[in-house]
């Protein structure tokens, strides 16, 4: 009977705290709350006291507070080595009615309590409530909690580098793994760095302010595979020379120069622990004839290079990584890994004996990056999880936040089912970290993203929380100081996308992490034939019919939000601008079969809707551009490689438009020859 009143008892203790949680919007939740009893008024905590310790960056609400004692309540802040706290993160953040205090053993902890504290004294403003009484014991479940900056096809201006940093440390995010490629400036080799990259100086100060708010910057430097920025300079390193994809890992050269821009990027980013050494991908490894002469398979081949680069990361102290697919599709199990199968499936095809063989070749030094963006708790994954960690390979693990195959938004909800899956795999099995990857594939916008990342911040911190639908109407309240529902568009605006996706082509796809070319156009009516048309694309008008509705509804949510948010309305007219663009084509789809069907006006109306997408084009990229580079560098060199990513291809934002342009070209085309000799155009 006791240890039922005790499970009782946890499940109430557990209940309270998330409903604290979620009434003050904390994220990430906080792995245990307790209610004291009383009140504090926000307005009566008037100074920081740090006497015994240095004062943390901090935000809000907190920030505003002097550091000098006057009257009223103090936040006392200390830094105590013999706290009994589980982590250098964690913290003890107390609230009674007469005082207020966070305590932690280390400086990490003492910042994210205040990030917490920070948090509750906002929901306090917004609200109008006084901050209850209680005693917040709070440390991570995952000691690495990553996210991805792939910088590979844009650029960013550096000051929206510093925003969005404090926006991950408010999340509670420790980790950029910054995909450089070519937007770096190395000194060692300046011909592999765009006209635009940033500086080593640049890249420096940036690192020593994530540092501050406990975020370390790390490198993702790719190699082997994904070295476009380099091959296509180097043709004499490639594997194959029509391709600027591989190197060649049998030439020595390949090393002085990989290790070059290594050296470049761990200056740049000085504070790191980590140096992810890419290696995934690979195609064509072991055709030239430096490689055929060594005798070694295309794996080993590979193992040779990571071993080499391991080494070198390891002699400048930092920890390699390195993504395991290469690794899974030796041992025959990749396949099975990443395609969804029963319990019965997966143990009938499991290959154990393909993985103990590759498992042989593996650096000891290496840390297995074991990326998943599906469900992760498909049961070959769970039992590859169980076979690194019986064999101690030490893995961290990437889920994502935009999978990049995805046009201009991340969908499935954000992904953030999936995300808090492989948290909870991450802390059930000690795995090393979670990561989110964010692929520039399709170039979306940061803001789009950064719901994704902020579920990365709440799970990697505590898998054990809320609910997707909770969490995503706590992150409206957190992110934009608005109501539960305030920004329920973003999963109606994934809908558009999808009919965006294909609205006008008839053939291909308008997918940016594959080749598009071969697409064909929808056509257009036959004049001679009136009604045709119409009646062929019935399915297609019908979704447009669809489609407009939906755009009219989220362009209604997004006024409000916009008008209601207290902050981050640039994420809400990024947001306003894909609706825009994922609306266009059913605008002109419909406007076509006015026309079609003979309706009065419905020619001019047609030419209007031309014009439209001139002004739209203006003002999506005026929008993006407040913080992206619009237009790639003079001298830049586009990618030639299999992955054919559109971004890479343009030296402006006409990718974006793929379908819109030549369609739109070929509207007003049929317009012009459907003009009478006065130059009316005919109804």
């Amino acid at each position: 009977m006791k240890h039922l009143f005790a499970i009782f008892l946890a499940l109430f203790a557990l209940s309270a705290s998330a409903s604290v949680a979620d009434d003050w919007a904390i994220i990430p939740a906080p792995q245990k709350i307790e209610l004291t009893g009383g009140e504090l008024s926000p307005s009566d905590i008037t100074y920081i006291d740090a006497s015994d310790t240095d004062i943390p960056v901090l935000y809000g609400e907190l920030d505003r507070l002097p550091h000098a004692k006057r009257k009223g309540i103090g936040v006392k802040l200390t830094v105590d080595s013999c706290a009994n706290i589980p982590s250098d993160e964690g913290y003890v953040l107390k609230i009674t009615p007469r005082s207020v205090s966070v305590e932690a053993t280390g400086d990490a902890g003492l910042f994210y309590g205040c990030v917490t504290l920070n948090q509750l004294m906002t929901r306090a403003r917004e609200t109008g409530k006084k901050l209850p009484a209680m005693t917040i014991t709070d440390s991570p479940a995952i000691a690495m909690r990553a996210v991805h900056f792939d910088t590979k096809h844009h650029l960013d201006r550096m000051k929206y580098y510093y925003d969005l940093i404090d926006r991950l440390a408010g999340y509670k995010v420790n980790t950029i793994i910054w995909e450089v490629d070519d937007k770096l400036q190395y000194e060692s080799h300046p011909e592999c760095s765009s006209p635009n990259a940033i500086s080593k100086q640049e890249m420096q100060a940036l690192s020593r302010y994530a540092r501050d708010r406990h975020i370390a910057i790390e490198p993702l430097i790719q190699g082997l595979g994904h070295a476009s920025y380099i091959l296509k300079n180097h043709w004499e390193l490639r594997e194959n020379p029509l391709s600027d994809w591989e190197f060649c890992p049998s030439n020595p050269d390949t090393y002085r120069l990989q290790f070059d821009l290594y050296r470049d990027a761990l200056e740049a980013m000085p504070y790191g622990k980590l140096l992810h050494v890419g290696g995934d991908e690979i195609t064509a490894i072991g055709i030239d004839q430096r490689c055929k002469a060594t005798g070694k398979s295309p794996f080993e081949l590979q193992m040779q290079w990571l071993e080499k680069v391991c080494g070198f990361a390891l002699e400048h102290h930092r920890k390699p990584v390195f993504w395991d697919d290469m690794a899974l599709k030796q041992a025959g199990v990749w396949d099975l890994v990443n395609e969804p199968k029963s319990p019965e499936e997966a143990v009938k095809h499991w290959k154990e004996d393909g993985l103990d063989e590759a498992v042989k070749l593996f650096p000891d030094s290496c840390v297995f990056m074991r990326w998943n963006y599906d469900d992760p708790t498909a049961p070959a994954h769970i039992k590859l999880l169980d076979w690194y960690g019986r064999n101690g390979v030490p893995v961290f693990a990437a889920t994502s936040a935009n999978q990049g195959i995805d046009v201009f938004i991340p969908r499935r909800e954000s992904n953030i089912q999936n995300i808090k899956a492989f948290c909870r795999l991450v802390a059930d099995n000690k795995l090393e970290g979670i990561f989110a990857t964010n692929w520039e594939d399709g170039s979306p916008h940061w803001e789009t993203v950064a719901r994704g990342f902020a579920a990365l911040g709440e799970y990697g911190w505590n898998p054990y929380t809320r609910s997707k639908d909770k969490f995503k109407s706590v992150y409206s309240q957190r992110e934009f100081g608005l109501p539960a529902n305030g920004i329920d568009f973003i999963d109606l605006l994934e809908r558009s996308a999808y009919f965006f996706d294909k609205a006008l082509a008839v053939e291909g796809r308008r997918n940016p992490a594959y080749q598009v070319w071969g697409y064909k156009l929808l056509g257009l009516p036959d004049k001679e034939n009136p009604g045709q048309w119409s009646r062929e694309n019935k399915l297609l008008l019908d979704s447009a019919r669809v489609q407009v509705q939906r755009y009219d509804l989220i362009k209604e949510k997004i006024s409000y939000a916009r008008d209601n948010a207290l902050r981050h309305r640039y994420t809400l007219d990024v947001y306003g601008q894909c609706n825009e663009l994922f609306n266009y084509p059913a605008k002109i789809l419909l406007a076509l079969e006015n026309a079609d069907m003979g309706k009065a006006g419905a020619m001019d109306n047609l030419k209007k809707v031309c014009d439209d997408f001139d002004a739209m084009r203006r003002e999506y990229e005026k929008i993006y551009s407040e913080t992206r580079f619009m237009v790639q560098p003079n001298g830049y060199i586009f990618d030639m490689n299999h992955h054919h990513h559109l971004s890479a291809r343009t030296p402006d934002s006409s990718w974006i438009f793929l379908y819109e342009i030549p369609f739109v070209q070929s509207v007003r085309e049929w317009l012009d020859e459907n003009k009478n000799p006065s130059g009316a155009i005919l109804q």
